[in-house]
């Protein structure tokens, strides 16, 4: 997980950045963005997007992860085929990242607000 803005070795400096002001909201840049650790439960947050990592030498370089989205019901996650990089999940809020049916050694991040 990414440092928080307490153990951040350098001070943050709103004069250097043009969206302080911007209100929260879906379509506003993210604040922060964390490494999530698939697993069978819900996120301690929820994340209002995501991005996937395939690494070409895991499944052949293609994957899959498992989402459930704010409002799926818990048995109706989401498999999202993956190639191989990065890339962007589809749109959508999650609450989950599944570790059952996740390939492993696939890498989600995910992006939220403060």
């Amino acid at each position: 997980m990414l440092e928080t803005a307490e153990e951040r070795p350098m001070p943050y400096e709103p004069g250097k950045d043009p969206y302080a002001n911007l209100g929260a909201s879906i379509t506003s840049p993210g604040r922060m963005i964390e490494k999530i650790t698939p697993a069978d439960a819900d996120l301690a947050v929820y994340y209002k997007a995501a991005w996937a990592f395939c690494p070409p030498d895991v499944a052949g370089g293609f994957g899959t992860v498992q989402l459930v989205g704010v409002d799926n019901a818990d048995a109706s996650p989401c498999p999202v085929k993956l190639l191989p990089g990065l890339q962007p999940l589809p749109p959508g809020q999650l609450r989950r990242v599944l570790a059952t049916g996740t390939t492993a050694g696939v890498e989600v991040y995910g992006i939220r607000d403060k």
